[in-house]
């Protein structure tokens, strides 16, 4: 990326319905520019463009931060196993008494009780965790399909 790129994300990450015309004029960069430069980026998997809601906002969903100890070093593998569990938002390897830790975002509280009772627990390798419930969140965005009524 270079910093017309960066520039084009910024600008994005502030109103991502903002159009191709809008931000070509913004940066003094043609549309085409900024059509060509936001495809590559697309493509390649370097920029997301999504909705999103913010947690604070809304009635229903909460998060949780669960850190996870694995047995043995396969640290990615592990990350990439958790995150596909359900109601995973991320997982990030860290330093510390955690290897891993990994967000959820959930509907209920029975929700929390299956993940960890009924998924996490049988991921091969997790040795234990340890659950933090966030209780007040400061601008927290996530993906707006991750807090449903279906789940």
């Amino acid at each position: 990326m270079d910093n017309t790129d960066r520039r084009i994300a910024g600008l994005l990450a502030g109103d991502g319905r903002m159009s191709n015309r809008e931000i070509g004029r913004k940066l003094g960069v043609s549309e085409g520019t900024v059509r060509q430069r936001l495809g590559r980026l697309v493509s390649d998997g370097t920029l997301r463009v999504t909705a999103e809601l913010n947690l604070d906002h809304l009635d229903e969903g909460y998060l949780a931060i669960i850190g996870v100890r694995i047995d043995g070093r396969h640290l990615e593998e592990h990350a990439e196993k958790l995150k596909a569990l359900p109601n995973v938002l991320s997982t990030v390897i860290v330093t510390g008494r955690f290897d891993i830790l990994v967000t959820v975002v959930l509907n209920k509280h029975q929700d929390l009780v299956d993940f960890v009772t009924r998924s996490l627990s049988r991921v091969k390798g997790v040795l234990d965790s340890e659950t933090f419930i966030v209780l007040k969140s400061h601008d927290v965005w996530v993906p707006a399909g991750s807090v449903t009524h279906d789940r």
